[in-house]
């Protein structure tokens, strides 16, 4: 029925071929369809799989109309790039992570009510791309579906999901901390946006206003420490890929100065599971699939360059869900810790929740979190 109403769009053809004449390339070609479709087709109606498949409206009807569900949406994509000289495909998406459990089940029971969103699958060099879950701030090879289950109609066959390279969910943050003999402290901070992060942090500095946007640099300032105050102006560059935030802040007092000692709290705390419950009866399921990786080079004191107490390196896993990786180490008058902390969907068992909270408490040691320094 998708492929009846897609083969009813002469002028979406017509229309297709005239926006895509410009194109450099086709990459090109496929963001100004996406673009058109999203900013021109406005989303309407009932979820689509609610409703008979006769009254899904052909690829003419939704351009005229100006508006559908997303099917009707995806029908005119389809129909589109077609047009323009792509081959794609529809896919079903669904809510579901690839967790082994979950997929066998579903393969034995095909969970119709879950596969309910419609996507439009292309492939432009060997990459996959997924249109109709994005809109025109996002970065082409993002999806909202990413390391899902979905369904694609040709062949009904259960498969994976995937982002184009690069376009996972992941985040990066770089501290530089300087840090002078009597305890204050200069901070910068980047946050580095990935995937669906990008794609969301875009939009919203695109049509923050300045008076809005003040107010969120000054909450950023004062997240980081009481008495922050701000140095410099907020940066953001979402132009680019990944986007850019970066911020610096000066903290008066930010360490203690004791005699011969020099002590301090890292300006960031790792966390994989937040605390729960110190016991489960039942499973738990976690659905998430992220990355998050965080680099902070630290200026010594001129007085303080010996450490005493610093975060140990360390390798950390829990049952198949979560790894955390912890690598220090000293240079002249610095100190270099990074740590990369990824979360894998997983359904975890009563019997293996105290590895997760044992992953937790390690991470969360308080020796873990803070450098105590001692006079030269």
């Amino acid at each position: 029925t998708l492929l009846n109403r897609a083969g009813q769009g002469a002028q979406a053809s017509a229309l297709a071929k005239q926006l895509t004449a410009p194109a450099t390339n086709r990459l090109d070609a496929l963001r100004i369809i996406r673009d058109y479709v999203v900013q021109n087709i406005r989303l309407a109606g009932p979820d689509f799989a609610g409703l008979p498949l006769k009254y899904l409206s052909a690829a003419d009807t939704t351009l005229s109309d100006g508006y559908g569900h997303l099917a009707d949406r995806a029908i005119l994509l389809h129909a589109m790039l077609t047009a323009a000289g792509f081959h794609p495909e529809f896919v079903l998406a669904s809510g579901l992570p690839p967790i082994a459990k979950l997929r066998h089940f579903t393969d034995d029971f095909p969970l119709p009510q879950e596969f309910t969103y419609p996507l439009v699958r292309v492939e432009v060099d060997g990459q996959a791309y997924y249109l109709n879950d994005t809109d025109q701030y996002a970065r082409l090879g993002t999806t909202a579906h990413a390391n899902r289950l979905g369904l694609t109609l040709a062949d009904r066959d259960l498969m994976e999901i995937k982002p184009a390279e690069n376009c996972g969910e992941k985040s990066e943050t770089d501290y530089t901390v300087t840090l002078t003999n009597d305890g204050q402290a200069r901070i910068g901070i980047t946050h580095r946006y990935f995937g669906s992060a990008y794609n969301a942090r875009k939009q919203y500095f695109a049509e923050l206003p300045p008076e809005e946007r003040q107010r969120y640099y000054q909450q950023l300032v004062s997240s980081v420490a009481q008495g922050a105050r701000p140095d410099g102006h907020l940066v953001t560059k979402f132009d680019e890929y990944p986007g850019i935030e970066h911020f610096a802040v000066t903290v008066d007092h930010y360490a203690v100065v004791d005699g011969r000692y020099f002590y301090f709290d890292l300006p960031f705390k790792a966390s994989l599971f937040p605390a729960g419950s110190d016991t489960r009866t039942l499973p738990l399921f976690i659905s998430e699939n992220s990355r998050n990786q965080v680099r902070a080079e630290i200026n010594l004191p001129p007085e303080f360059s010996r450490v005493i107490i610093r975060p140990d390196d360390k390798k950390l896993r829990a049952a198949g869900a979560g790894t955390a990786k912890v690598v220090a180490r000293e240079t002249d008058g610095k100190f270099h810790l990074t740590e990369d902390l990824a979360i894998t969907p997983a359904i975890i068992s009563p019997e293996e929740y105290p590895e997760l909270q044992k992953l937790e408490s390690n991470l969360r040691e308080k020796s873990g979190q803070v450098l105590l320094l001692e006079k030269n």
